[in-house]
């Protein structure tokens, strides 16, 4: 197909600004969002807002709230046990070595009272 020698000079004068360019951002580290994007996916959905959202801020804090007073319903052995293995990070095992109460007990005291706890959260 024939074009105007103007047109064929444009067009690769383009085509080797755009190559510039791209060496350019890759030897600066450059990225964009936009070298993500799929047929699928916007590269630029990645970007979020820095602003916490409110409505979950609001929705966790009343289920913080809601949780801190379930486990003040709990008994003392009770509230121990969680705190111990869910706030602490102590395993099963750990909390029988300091406690002395086997493992399985442990194992089964936690489901018992997670199941308490889920019944007084539901209510």
């Amino acid at each position: 197909m024939e074009v105007p020698k103007e047109v064929y000079i444009e067009f690769y004068k383009d085509k080797r600004r755009q190559k510039y360019l791209m060496e350019q951002s890759a030897d600066n580290g450059d990225f964009s969002y936009d070298m993500l994007t799929t047929g699928e996916f916007n590269g630029e959905e990645i970007l979020r807002d820095s602003k916490a959202d409110v409505e979950e801020l609001v929705e966790r804090k009343i289920m913080l709230d809601r949780l801190q007073e379930g486990l003040s319903m709990l008994m003392k052995e009770e509230r121990e046990l969680i705190y111990a293995l869910f706030f602490s990070g102590l395993s099963e095992r750990e909390w029988s070595a300091r406690t002395g109460i086997p493992q399985k007990t442990i194992n089964d005291r936690k489901h018992r009272i997670l199941e308490k706890l889920k019944k007084i959260l539901e209510n």
